[in-house]
């Protein structure tokens, strides 16, 4: 009970936490639009922001190459109109990826309307998030930011490993014989 009050104590105090800085993330997963069932990540980053829409069908059949996806994006203030990007087709796991490459000229939240349509299919689906874009990564040093506390762990991993295999060596009978 008390760690509970102590979790909900700590969440509410806790600020918000809404820029993106790093590697992609979901921003839908395995979203039921029949016939099709989607999952988008996104790397929204102020210049060119980069989305992977990820079509599966839900009957199993194949995805028609037909298919489009687009993004239109827009200021969440609704400051100004809508943008239209097209994605790229290209195969998947049981299904088709888009990658739709997005121009964002400010930081600041967007809402993101995307469309896939299909004539062969005669289907068609929307949906609508709000992304946050950030500014772009670090370049290089992105890898070293994001790495450096697993490698720091695995350090501490084969130094405790060093200390229990000579802690073993020592209390040997044959490490202790002339």
């Amino acid at each position: 009970m008390i760690h509970g009050a102590c979790v909900a104590f700590g969440m509410a105090c806790a600020p918000a936490v809404r820029a993106h800085e790093g590697p992609p993330f979901p921003v839908l997963v395995d979203e039921p639009a029949p016939p099709w069932s989607i999952t988008v990540w996104a790397d929204p980053d102020v210049g060119t922001g980069t989305f992977w829409v990820q079509l599966a069908s839900h009957e199993g059949a194949a995805i028609p190459d037909d298919t489009v996806v687009s993004i239109h994006a827009a200021p969440a203030d609704g400051r100004e109109p809508e943008t239209r990007w097209v994605g790229e087709a290209g195969p998947f796991d049981g299904g088709q990826q888009h990658v739709v490459m997005v121009e964002f000229p400010t930081q600041e939240p967007w809402t993101i309307r995307m469309q896939i349509a299909s004539d062969a299919a005669g289907a068609s689906a929307e949906r609508r998030v709000t992304v946050d874009v950030t500014p772009p990564g670090y370049g290089p040093i992105d890898l070293l930011l994001y790495t450096w506390p697993f490698l720091a762990l695995g350090g501490l991993w084969i130094k405790a490993l060093m200390r229990r295999r000579q802690t073993a060596l020592s209390d040997h009978p044959a490490a202790n014989s002339p």
